[in-house]
């Protein structure tokens, strides 16, 4: 855990220990936990998390409580198979990729339920706009990746999104938002480091002291807010905000406050249910500790205790004498995920203020609604609710007859293992419009083309979208690597301007449909072609335009690639589906259990399968299929009025 709490920590711990002890006395079999503390903001801690994860003495490790931090751990102990609890490590990315190792346990839900619960509260609040600062790491990764989709679910219209990686980046964000105050109504503030929140309270601070006129949107904080170390610290605004917390009904917090004459801040209260529920499992390990952990949350005999010495010794008791209770700790109920086990499927959150140095409880909220608390959703799996509306009696427009020629682009534009799926889906997409009539002098491929034996590559020669999967590198004729070609050379690849270089292009009439399948990184109103290079929308825009087409369907999954659906609107006979609108990242979708890898992109693993399946679809139904089963992202159509009746236009003319 972090140095600069220990205090804090230790007498949590304390706590838990002489409870633990008290609670086994008489029994036979006595647990009892020996401590070691590390401070995770040691500049060696990446050398200790190798030490203690490979030595066999240390029953498991608790923490770390960065987001960041635990990456490191659970990377580390995923490989040696040891035991780690995170009692408070949030990021929605970190409990994704690690939800299939069954030494892996997260005492909180991530970070998505915690988002959703501070827009909910600016709805409440009457709010229309609403920006987010957050911070480029892990931790902000989570806030990044769902704000905007959450924001959108809810009704809200999203403002600005700062992604800040130093307190210089900080410090520019904060006067943009003042600056631009009219944007937003509310300000989500997720900042990863203390640091970083004293660098925006600073900031604020300093321009209300310079202009009498200084108007900022009203703050809704994420847990790091809620910290010792910034209570008598932050007097900029009036902060309020969200964290996990005890469960009301537990009585911990009055506990604690009587005991120790505080408010308990962020984390403490799932270390000790870390270690409460350590000992439990301790005390049934006949050799394997997870399996002995598995045990306790999945157990549903009846039981109506508390973490109360004297409750704890009948739990002990019972366990001891074979029982599985149905098991709660301070933080609630210690019901994990059916599928994977990795994580508790509800958290309790504080609604909490910061006045006057002190952090005051306003309400309770959790993500089922259990007593005392209201009622928010849990995340990965939530389908999208706001769909586009088409008009069913939009005029049809009336385009020359098809010569029955089409032509295909297909582009992964990622280069690196660790990004497997953007070429993935492209040699799946290739394989499709193989299956569908296009033949090799119809398609150009364009992907790096460095997987199929690639070092980690444990099935040499083989590319797949799904575990144990068709090999979609199979007969893939790649003509141009990622290397090779750049953004001016696929206007001449597409637009039929062959060289010596550029042999392979693709030739379309007026009466001819093109297709495009684009699958990659995006940001705002760009996209990456391979690791350094980028394509601006409007540069898409003018190859767009230099196509002769009858018509022409861009698919594209990239993160925020509803910008470049907004910069080719307007052009004649073209449409543009992407995985994602112009505020929010796409989401990787399937994933390889032995190479740790995502093989596909959910909007993409949607699309194909779809059109495979139906390639006679109209793009109304392909439209709604993609909107109903694109997690995490809102696919989007983009210049449906220059291109037609979406109830008539159908996928049948591009196969």
């Amino acid at each position: 855990m972090p140095g600069n709490r220990q205090q804090e920590w230790s007498r949590i711990a304390d706590w838990a220990l002489k409870n633990i002890e008290e609670a086994q006395a008489g029994l036979p079999n006595q647990v009892k936990l020996d401590i070691e503390w590390f401070d995770e903001n040691s500049e060696d801690l990446s050398n200790y998390l190798k030490s203690i994860a490979n030595d066999t003495s240390y029953s498991a490790i608790v923490g770390p409580y960065s987001s960041s931090n635990a990456y490191k751990a659970a990377e580390l102990c995923s490989k040696s198979g040891q035991t780690l609890i995170l009692p408070i490590a949030t990021s929605a990315e970190l409990q994704r990729t690690y939800a299939g190792k069954a030494n892996i346990w997260n005492l909180t839900q991530s970070d998505i339920s915690q988002c959703e619960l501070m827009l909910a509260q600016a709805v409440i609040s009457e709010s229309t706009y609403v920006s987010l600062l957050t911070t480029d790491d892990e931790y902000g990764k989570s806030f990044s990746d769902w704000f905007a989709y959450q924001a959108m679910e809810l009704g809200l219209k999203v403002g600005n999104i700062f992604i800040c990686s130093s307190e210089s980046d900080i410090e520019q964000a904060v006067n943009s938002i003042a600056a631009n105050f009219r944007y937003a109504q509310h300000l989500i503030l997720a900042p990863s480091k203390t640091s970083y929140a004293l660098e925006f309270d600073n900031e604020v601070k300093r321009l209300k002291n310079k202009s009498t006129d200084f108007k900022f949107p009203l703050v809704l904080c994420s847990d790091v807010m809620c910290s010792p170390e910034l209570a008598g610290k932050l007097t900029g605004l009036h902060y309020e905000g969200i964290s996990p917390c005890a469960a009301p009904s537990s009585g911990f917090t009055d506990a604690y406050r009587v005991k120790f004459g505080a408010e308990p801040t962020n984390g403490v209260a799932h270390l000790y249910d870390a270690l409460i529920m350590l000992s439990y499992a301790l005390t049934i390990n006949n050799g394997d500790l997870d399996d002995a952990i598995l045990k306790i949350v999945d157990g549903r005999d009846s039981w109506n205790k508390s973490w109360l010495p004297a409750d704890m010794h009948d739990t002990f008791a019972m366990l001891q004498n074979g029982a599985t209770p149905d098991l709660s700790g301070v933080t609630g109920d210690w019901t994990f995920d059916d599928r994977h086990h990795s994580g508790v499927l509800n958290t309790t959150y504080s609604h909490w203020i910061l006045r006057n140095g002190k952090y005051t409880t306003l309400e309770y909220l959790s993500s089922d609604g259990s007593s005392r608390t209201t009622s928010s959703l849990q995340a990965w799996d939530i389908q999208s609710q706001k769909y586009q509306y088409f008009n069913p009696n939009q005029a049809i427009i009336h385009y020359p007859e098809h010569s029955g020629e089409n032509w295909a682009v297909v582009i992964g534009t990622s280069d690196t293992w660790a990004n497997y799926r953007h070429q993935a889906d492209a040699l799946a997409m290739y394989q499709i419009l193989k299956r569908h009539g296009y033949d090799d002098e119809h398609i150009v491929l364009i992907i790096a083309d460095n997987l199929a034996f690639d070092n980690h590559n444990i099935y040499p020669g083989v590319v797949r979208v799904r575990p144990n999967g068709e090999n979609v590198y199979d007969g893939a004729i790649v003509d141009y690597k990622l290397e090779e070609v750049n953004v001016a050379d696929l206007k001449s690849i597409m637009s039929g301007q062959g060289n010596e270089r550029l042999q392979h292009v693709i030739a379309p009439e007026k009466d001819d449909n093109v297709v495009v399948f684009w699958c990659g990184h995006g940001a705002k109103n760009s996209l990456m072609w391979g690791r350094n290079d980028i394509v601006h929308g409007y540069q898409i825009a003018d190859i767009v335009k230099s196509v002769n087409h009858r018509k022409m369907l861009w698919v594209m999954d990239a993160c925020y690639s509803g910008t470049i659906g907004e910069a080719c609107t307007g052009i004649p006979g073209v449409l543009v589906i992407t995985s994602a609108n112009a505020y929010e990242p796409s989401k990787a979708d399937v994933k390889d259990p032995d190479m740790g890898i995502w093989l596909s992109n959910g909007f993409t693993r949607e699309f194909q399968e779809t059109v495979d399946e139906k390639p006679d679809i109209n793009l109304s139904d392909l439209y709604y299929e993609l909107a109903r089963n694109t997690v995490g992202s809102h696919a989007t159509v983009y210049n449906v009025e220059n291109y037609g009746n979406m109830y008539k236009e159908s996928m049948n003319e591009y196969f």
